[in-house]
This record gives structure tokens, sequence and C-alpha cells, in this order.
């Protein structure tokens, strides 16, 4: 008997799978994008921020915010691929400049993402470059950078432009869980926060990049609550949400991109 409190032309969705997967470290990173987003859902997993919702009304975005560390970005990819199969992850958030050609608030994605330790990842990157926006190769460290000397330092031994501590984690996920019938397509895209020839406070590591292990990720309240009793952190959570706007609003534009080509657009 067919259901009569469903209208004819009402659309059918699977509201379980999603078109992109996003992974990111914290919630201020995509709330610009959260507030687009329209029939959203949460839930929370430990120290993970699992989210739901449409765009453009088709388009089924799945967020993670992951929270710090190397390894929570890795198994909450995994996570978000077993429970909601996107086509394609995004790895998403803030990064440190390593050389003089990217400078704060430009956008650079990843041609290839390396580590400290000898490994290394290429990524199928066709989005070409234009004005303050980079396609690099990008580093991933143990530790984020703080002072002018270890920038350099990652720069000279790993020739990237970029520096952050979980894309690779993300990549590697998407590599590890692509099988012969099915890629799980990545990209990484990040703002750069600081350029080379800044420093960042140990403070400031921890609130912008790296949040404390074992705490839920940090909304932008908790950036301003931080603020409020230490205002050394003030001018990197101003410069923090401006850019974060500058961040969604591209990462928006390559979204709708990707649904075209998985003939998702409206």
């Amino acid at each position: 008997m067919a259901d009569s409190s469903k209208q004819p032309d009402e659309p059918t969705f699977d509201r379980r799978s999603a078109d992109i997967g996003i992974v990111c470290t914290h919630n201020a990173e995509i709330k610009p994008l959260l507030k687009v987003l329209d029939r959203t859902r949460k839930y929370v997993d430990e120290t993970s921020v699992f989210r739901g919702g449409f765009l453009d009304e088709v388009i089924r975005i799945a967020i993670v915010e992951a929270g710090s560390g190397f390894a929570a970005h890795r198994a909450v990819t995994e996570t978000l691929i077993k429970e909601h199969n996107p086509a394609w992850v995004i790895s998403l958030g803030f990064s440190s400049a390593l050389t003089s050609d990217v400078k704060a608030g430009d956008i650079c994605l990843a041609n290839e993402i390396c580590d400290t330790h000898g490994n290394a990842l290429p990524i199928k990157c066709t989005i070409p470059e234009s004005k303050r926006i980079f396609v690099r190769k990008h580093v991933v460290a143990d530790q984020h950078p703080r002072t002018v000397a270890e920038k350099q330092k990652l720069a000279e031994s790993s020739l990237a432009v970029a520096c952050d501590t979980t894309s690779l984690a993300v990549a590697q996920a998407c590599n590890h869980m692509s099988t012969e019938d099915r890629t799980i397509r990545f990209l990484s895209i990040r703002s750069i926060l600081d350029s080379f020839d800044e420093q960042v406070s140990a403070k400031g590591i921890d609130t912008m990049f790296e949040p404390p292990a074992g705490k839920k990720p940090n909304p932008v309240k908790g950036l301003l609550s931080r603020f409020r009793k230490d205002p050394e952190l003030g001018p990197w959570t101003v410069r923090a949400n401006q850019q974060a706007i500058g961040l969604n609003k591209f990462t928006l534009g390559i979204i709708r991109q990707l649904a075209e080509k998985l003939g998702k657009s409206r």
C-alpha cells in the first residue's frame, strides 16, 4: 500500500550516506560552512563530533570534528567512510606557511603530503592555482612548528610550503579503504593562518591548531572564552575567525564542483 502521507514529488534521500565527507580538528574551522547546511544532525562519539546536513537541498555532507592527534584523525576518517560512504573526503583546516611563497590568508591545496619519517603520498588535485590559491607539497609534523627556525628546518627537510599535523592521516585512511571497485577520492584544503616569518606562542598552537587531547573540539565560543582569560590569544582568535570565512567560502565552491561531477547539482 502506498504511503499517502508522502507527497508525489517529494525526493527520497538516504540520510545515512554522504556525497562529501569533511574532517577537521575543531569547530572554528568549519563554523561558517555549518551555517549554510540545512536538515542538520549531530552526535558525539567520545571526543569527536559528527554532523550531517544538506547543501543546496541535494548535496549530502558529513562532517567530523576529530580533535587533536594523527591517530584520532585516521580513526574518525575510517569511521566516516564506513558509516557514511562518501565519494570524496576533504581534510579541512588551518596550516602554517613554511616559505615566503604563501602568506597568511592564502588557501593551499596539497598535491603531495609527506611526513618527517620518510612517508609520502601523492595527491591528485586538478584544481588550478590562481591568485592566493596554491597547489603545493605539504608536510605533516609530529608537533606543529612554533618558531621561525622550526619552520625553516621543516621547509629544508621536506621541500613543502605548508605544515599541519593531521592531513596525511586522513589521506592514508582514504587510500587504505579504497578498493578495486571503489576509490575514496581525497583533497586537503588548508587556510594559511601564520606566515613563515611569524612566531606562534604555545598557547596559540594549543588553541588554533592542537586543542588538548581528551577534550571535545573547541567551538568559536571556546576560543573567545580563552581570549577573555588571556588577551595574548585575541589577535589569533580574530584572524582564525576571519580566515575560516574565506576557507569555507572556497570549500563550498569546490564541493559544488564535485557535486556536479557526481550528478548532485540542484
